[in-house]
């Protein structure tokens, strides 16, 4: 069975329990998904789009290390693809531990795990010991 691909909103109302009806739908989606009856993707740039709107001081504001607590047992689920589950997980993690924007979190975990080096004008990569940085001369 071909896996389902899950949009920002299925996520966000998961978590958020803003609007009851679809958070039941997505809580009954996510129910199947957890007792293996359906397999989800979500693409990085999905999950990127799901912390940008749990962060953002316009609509949830929520702090970074709840976001990571609300989104971590979601990865973990064995249904849940990614497209590399391990970097999305590490992601999270730099996202907190880093104070990173997560699209340059993830970016920073492609580096760390490949060797490669991210040429930036962000600064931010600076914070993190395991990732070679360098800004163009």
């Amino acid at each position: 069975m071909k896996p389902i691909i899950l949009d920002t909103n299925i996520v966000v109302r998961l978590v958020t329990s803003d609007d009851k009806e679809k958070q039941e739908k997505a809580a009954a989606l996510f129910d199947q998904v957890e007792k293996g009856k359906i397999t989800a993707f979500i693409p990085d740039v999905i999950f990127a789009e799901i912390i940008f709107v749990l962060v953002s001081k316009k609509l949830y504001n929520l702090p970074k290390k709840t976001i990571q607590d609300i989104l971590l047992p979601i990865i973990g689920l064995p249904h849940v693809k990614f497209h590399r589950k391990r970097n999305t997980k590490r992601a999270l993690e730099f996202f907190v531990k880093y104070d990173l924007d997560f699209e340059d979190a993830l970016i920073a975990t492609y580096a760390e795990r490949g060797g490669n080096t991210i040429y930036s004008f962000d600064s931010d990569f600076e914070k993190i010991p395991s990732v070679i940085y360098k800004q163009p001369s």
